[in-house]
């Protein structure tokens, strides 16, 4: 591995999670102590959140060598803070990771593996149908799934799922190229990497488990939204696709 800069990078988007946070950063410290990844980095996104998810977070970071904080402001969007931890991580790979474990940590193992085979994008795939508890949640995700199969990532049967692992100059490529902030970034990113030619390989993980109750996972957004973006925004896709949207950077990162 290498020397002085991180192997992994790992991005928790932390939005109001000052319920969660402590316990997973405690669960996170533990499991990595149990494996040998290399140099391992922890980066924290916390839009402002007035239950003190940021200052929670802080007080964990002793239990890290590598522990970055990152405040991008107001809320705006997953997609957005995702992108800014992105771009403030320094690892070789990138994964970014919900913050309430849904993905077990056991498959860091499958992205360790992932990263030794030098590979450029891999996501964690999930039976739609099987996960979510309530049955609005269960369609409202295949019809999401079906839009998405449909315009913009044919072939992929989840792109939703929070755990996605990208090699760093790959990671640059993609979400300097985003223009989602929302839920739909992931479907975003992945209609993107499928353009630029890498390639995107898939970890399975039957044992996903939401422990979140109903649309508590939504960050305060209705399901109603959700479900509209879901089913609109790979229109938008497509159009971007068609029209040249991704061609070029639309962001980059701004140093200092």
């Amino acid at each position: 591995m290498s020397g002085g800069r991180p192997d992994l990078s790992i991005i928790i988007p932390a939005y109001n999670e000052a319920a969660r946070i402590v316990a997973t950063l405690k669960t996170l410290a533990g499991f990595l102590d149990s494996r040998s990844y290399g140099i391992v980095e922890v980066v924290i996104v916390v839009a402002d959140s007035p239950d003190g998810t940021a200052q929670l977070a802080t007080a964990q970071k002793h239990l890290f060598k590598h522990f970055k904080l990152v405040e991008p402001g107001i809320r705006v969007g997953k997609g957005r803070d995702v992108r800014a931890g992105m771009f403030e991580a320094s690892g070789r790979y990138k994964l970014f990771m919900d913050a309430d474990l849904a993905t077990p940590l056991t498959h860091l193992d499958d992205v360790h593996a992932f990263m030794r085979q030098d590979g450029q994008v891999a996501i964690a795939v999930r039976d739609l149908f099987v996960v979510h508890k309530s049955l609005v949640r269960k369609l409202m995700s295949k019809a999401a799934n079906l839009a998405a199969q449909i315009l913009a990532t044919p072939g992929i049967k989840d792109t939703q799922c929070g755990f996605k692992v990208f090699e760093a100059g790959v990671a640059d490529a993609l979400f300097s190229r985003m223009t989602m902030l929302q839920w739909s970034f992931d479907m975003e990113l992945l209609a993107i990497a499928r353009q630029l030619g890498y390639k995107i390989q898939t970890i399975e993980v039957p044992d996903w488990s939401d422990p979140k109750e109903h649309d508590d996972g939504l960050a305060g957004d209705s399901i109603i939204k959700v479900a509209l973006t879901g089913f609109l925004d790979p229109f938008s896709i497509r159009m971007g696709i068609w029209t040249g949207r991704y061609r070029h950077a639309h962001y980059r990162h701004q140093e200092g």
